[in-house]
Parts: C-alpha cells; sequence; structure tokens
C-alpha cells in the first residue's frame, strides 16, 4: 500500500505530466502519460535527457516517438507483464493436471475396488446371469477409467503445447527486453551484463578480450540539418555495417544516443583493429539517401577507439580506456580507429 508522502508525490508528478502535455501538445493517450508522469518524476535522467533534446530543438514528441522512447525505457516492464502472465497461466495449467490426475487415480481405485466386489460375490454356485453381472460392472468401471485416461492425454498434449508458446512468448520479451528498438542491435542493459560476463570469462581463460567503442563524427550535424528522422535513418546505417562486420561471438550493442560498442572475446589488439577498421571503411562507403526525393545527404563516418583487457580491469575501467581512445580519435580528425598503445604514443607526442 502506498504511504501518505508517495501519494501526495506521486500527484504532483501526475498533475506536472498533465501540465506539460497540454503545453506541448501532446494528446492524453495512456501511453503518452506513461512517458510524461517518469518524466515529470525525474526517475529516469537519460529519458529526462532525450526529452529535453528533443524539445531544445523543437522537434515533435509524435505517437513515433513514443513508441521509440517506450522500447527503449520500459521494455523491463512488458518483460515483467509477460513473465506474470506466464506465471499465472502455468499455474492454471498445473492445477488443472493436478486435478484430472487426482480423479484419475480414484477412478483407478474405484476400478480396484469394483473388480474385488465382483470377485468375492462369484462362487461355484454362481449363474450366468451373476458371472455377467460382474463382468459388466468390471467393463464399466473399466471404460470409464480408459475414458478418463484419455482426457488426461488429451489435456495433457494441449498443456504441452500451451507450454511452449508461453515459453517462446517468454524468450521474446526477454530478447525484446535487451534489444534497441531503432538498431535492432543489444541495448545498454544487454551491453552490461555481456561485459561483466565476457571479463570473468577472460579472467579464468586468460583469452584476450578487447572492447571497441565508436561514435558517428557530427551527428548531430544531421539532426540539426535534416530532422530527427534522418537521424535515425543514420544510426540504422551504422547499426547494419556492424552487424555486416562483426564476427561471430562478438556483441555489437548500441552503447547510447550516437555510441555503439563491440565486445571481442578471444580477440587481441590487432585483430579487434582489423574488424574496426572494416567497421569504419564500411561506414565511409555508404551514401546516405533521402527516402523521400532520392536526395544524396553525403557519407556519414565514425570514429573508434579500443581497449583490450587488462589484469584487474572492472567494466568500469575498460570502458573509460576505450572511451579514452574514441576521444583521441575525434581530436586527431575523426573518421579513424586509435587503440590504447597508439593512444598513448599521441599522448606522449603531444607533451613532447
Amino acid at each position: 500500500m502506498m504511504q501518505a508522502e508517495d501519494i501526495e508525490f506521486a500527484t504532483e508528478w501526475s498533475e506536472r505530466a498533465l501540465q506539460l502535455m497540454a503545453s506541448n501538445g501532446v494528446p492524453p493517450a495512456p501511453d503518452n502519460y506513461s512517458i510524461w508522469f517518469r518524466y515529470a518524476s525525474g526517475r529516469l535522467p537519460e529519458l529526462n535527457q532525450e526529452i529535453d533534446g528533443r524539445l531544445a530543438r523543437a522537434l515533435p514528441i509524435d505517437i513515433d516517438t513514443t513508441m521509440s522512447l517506450q522500447k527503449k525505457y520500459f521494455a523491463e516492464d512488458k518483460l515483467t507483464d509477460v513473465t506474470l502472465n506466464t506465471g499465472t497461466k502455468l499455474n492454471t495449467e498445473v492445477h488443472q493436471i493436478l486435478k484430472i490426475i487426482e480423479e484419475s487415480v480414484g477412478n483407478s481405485t474405484a476400478l480396484g475396488t469394483t473388480v474385488r466386489e465382483a470377485s468375492e460375490g462369484l462362487t461355484s454356485q454362481s449363474s450366468v446371469s451373476d458371472v455377467r453381472y460382474a463382468v459388466e460392472a468390471i467393463v464399466n468401471a473399466s471404460r470409464s477409467m480408459e475414458q478418463r485416461s484419455a482426457e488426461l492425454e488429451e489435456h495433457l498434449r494441449a498443456t504441452k503445447k500451451e507450454l511452449n508458446e508461453l515459453q517462446e512468448n517468454l524468450e521474446k520479451a526477454r530478447s525484446e527486453a535487451r534489444t534497441d528498438g531503432l538498431t535492432g542491435l543489444n541495448n545498454r542493459k544487454a551491453f552490461d551484463e555481456a561485459l561483466t560476463r565476457e571479463l570473468e570469462n577472460a579472467v579464468q581463460t586468460g583469452e584476450p578480450l578487447c572492447l571497441a567503442i565508436g561514435d558517428i563524427d557530427h551527428f548531430k550535424k544531421f539532426n540539426d540539418t535534416f530532422g530527427h528522422r534522418t537521424g535515425d535513418q543514420v544510426l540504422r546505417l551504422v547499426a547494419s555495417c556492424l552487424k555486416s562486420r562483426v564476427h561471430n561471438g562478438h556483441i555489437a550493442a548500441r552503447y547510447g544516443g550516437e555510441e555503439f560498442a563491440v565486445i571481442m572475446p578471444a580477440t587481441d589488439v590487432a585483430a579487434a583493429e582489423t574488424i574496426a577498421t572494416r567497421v569504419r571503411e564500411t561506414v565511409q562507403a555508404r551514401e546516405l539517401v533521402k527516402r523521400s526525393t532520392g536526395e544524396s545527404l553525403g557519407r556519414v563516418t565514425m570514429s573508434l577507439g579500443i581497449a583490450q583487457f587488462q589484469h584487474g580491469d572492472t567494466a568500469a575501467s575498460i570502458v573509460e580506456r576505450a572511451d579514452a581512445c574514441l576521444y583521441e580519435a575525434k581530436r586527431n580528425g575523426r573518421n579513424r580507429v586509435i587503440v590504447e598503445s597508439r593512444s598513448e604514443e599521441m599522448l606522449q607526442a603531444n607533451a613532447d
């Protein structure tokens, strides 16, 4: 049950959300309200930052944007709903199965009782009609049990199908909860989980591990010049290039905004640089075309930084070093790949 303080805050956020929706011309639909309620609460800083950015650029918060924000920030809500729904259905199915099994056991006991009573009622003095009556009683009891067994078998068959569908829905929801809705790559949550897992694996196996973080060059210019939809097109283009160049076993993700990341297990710096260079060259080779007019909008480039796992690394430390290499790539002209060792050389040269 909500405390008085919680109710007071919720009421305040609700009023604020409705005010914001009205001032920005957003229809008071449930999906829109859920976005603006969370915005008013301020409990999702990344959501607020993205909405503030759109408002600052006078970009609309339309239905497409709302759906995108829902997928990006509230995928876990969907997973929770599906999980709870699956649990409810599973409990119902188990209850039905147990009920039929209990009835079947009861029928089995009834059959045994019928057979015992029939046999006890027969003696060497029994007539043909006595024997016929006993046999009919046993046959009827057997048929009843057989019918219940068939019903149980049919229900179990239907339950198996239902459970398979529930499992598929749950797996789909789990996948969607870890997938970026715009690009189809792993989202930040999936990236964080994978990096922690692969760092632990690198410690245990002693195999190399590299992390590449890339950023689209002058992305804000595309958004400001051509609009939000073109910016989305640029993000999808880069994601497509990553998918085509990343090796099996490597994990590509949208790290945030216009940043992307690739976790590369069992890969040393030289191999990681080769992969990152191919991604960069593939991106640069793709021409961006405005879909509505066919107009060429030029070419996109991206910069990447690469760090290799070192003893004692945490997820935060290797991300920080890869990010520092990305910064060096930006500072030295963009559209390039900088690996850790080369970044140190550049810093030394600048110091000299």
